[in-house]
């Protein structure tokens, strides 16, 4: 995104950025030892998504006229997981596709899934 913010910057329309993240990022869910992200030892993913998520809030405020969020696909049957996901690939894509058409007056900063805000 920063080689293209002086580009974004001069558009006269407000600026939509989803980047991709996943639940597995979230520490409120990894701190939760019932939640959804409790289980395994997974350290790559996880990490880098968080990341991700503290990307997404710092050029948020970094540039307030652009609506920069990021999309939880969630657990979604593809082949990447062999089809074990327990959501669709459509129901995948429902969060990402939600911030793209966000009107204009938008949220921005966020992480969401497709059933709302994801617990830092």
């Amino acid at each position: 995104m920063h080689a293209f913010s002086d580009l974004l910057d001069d558009s006269p329309a407000p600026v939509v950025v989803v980047n991709v993240s996943s639940g597995v990022g979230s520490l409120g869910y990894a701190s939760d030892s019932a939640g959804p992200a409790a289980d395994g030892m997974l350290l790559g993913h996880p990490s880098s998504k968080a990341a991700v998520n503290m990307l997404t809030v710092k050029w948020a405020r970094a540039h307030p006229r652009w609506q920069v969020n990021a999309g939880d696909p969630g657990f979604t049957a593809t082949d990447l997981d062999a089809h074990r996901g327990n959501q669709t690939v459509h129901e995948g894509t429902e969060a990402s596709v939600r911030l793209a058409c966000v009107a204009p007056d938008r949220p921005t900063g966020t992480v969401v899934d497709r059933h709302g805000t994801v617990p830092w």
